[in-house]
């Protein structure tokens, strides 16, 4: 099964992590890209810009708005997303583990559709 590995940072965009930090978090994910890269178990990866990038589009009939920023107000913000096919639920919450933020947090979700041009 495919899961979505949603990394959420608290972590304010105007406070970067310590350049020591910052290797430790990229080698984390590369030693876990290589890892699942190996297992045949990576479908995707991808970081995200910051959230003053995003836009946000809503629909009401035939109305459609745009606006700055994501969707919600939270302290927590999307800030990449892995996904991953795994054999169980336990495999992805171990995947999870291993590039968890420590201001922040990994939800894991099962992808019940996915489509690869």
């Amino acid at each position: 099964m495919i899961y979505a590995l949603l990394i959420h940072s608290a972590r304010p965009e105007d406070d970067p992590l310590p350049a020591a930090e910052e290797r430790a978090v990229l080698s984390r994910h590369r030693a876990l890209q290589a890892e699942a890269i190996a297992r045949s178990e990576l479908v995707s990866v991808a970081r995200l810009d910051g959230r003053d990038r995003a836009r946000t589009v809503r629909v009401k009939g035939e109305k459609a708005s745009v606006t700055d920023g994501p969707y919600m107000e939270t302290k927590e913000w999307l800030v990449g997303f892995y996904l991953v096919e795994c054999a169980d639920e336990a495999t992805a919450l171990a995947r999870a583990r291993q590039i968890c933020p420590e201001d922040g947090s990994v939800e894991i979700r099962p992808v019940n559709w996915q489509r690869t041009p």
